[in-house]
């Protein structure tokens, strides 16, 4: 089931310009800061977020960034999955992310549990629960998919 979200418009480089496309926005250069697109391009996007691209339009526009330019798309807020405490996964709650203290990059789970793209204290529905996750520090885990709320 998948969550409607708030559509923006921004650009991306042309070769990355396909629907289904996911990116974290890591903010802006410096060349950005001058460009007469900037405010549709950057100032949509918060930083850190993971976007999913869900619609394209014909426009593309040179970018000192990009050789082949940008494109114009419409992105939205991706779901992300992450991992919490068993007790704490009940399908279609909202809960405030509390991401896991994990120090084991060797886990196989470590992405998973510390998910780029939620920040500590965001407000998210759980979506789906996927499946419970082995812990090498014994903590009773399962994997889930979030979908973080806007804040109005």
């Amino acid at each position: 089931m998948k969550k409607k979200s708030h559509n923006l418009i921004t650009f991306i480089g042309v070769k990355q310009a396909r629907e289904g496309y996911t990116f974290i926005h890591q903010g802006h250069s410096p060349h950005c800061e001058r460009c007469k697109y900037y405010q549709v391009c950057i100032k949509n996007l918060e930083v850190g977020r993971v976007y999913e691209v869900v619609g394209l339009r014909k426009k593309v526009f040179p970018c000192e960034l990009h050789e082949a330019g940008v494109q114009v798309v419409e992105v939205i807020e991706s779901d992300i999955s992450t991992s919490l405490l068993i007790n704490h996964a009940i399908e279609g709650a909202v809960i405030t992310y509390q991401p896991q203290e994990c120090n084991t990059q060797t886990c196989k789970n470590h992405e998973i549990c510390v998910s780029p793209g939620l920040h500590k204290g965001d407000r998210c529905t759980i979506v789906k629960i996927i499946e419970n996750i082995l812990c090498p520090n014994d903590l009773s885990l399962v994997k889930v998919v979030l979908h973080r709320l806007l804040v109005s």
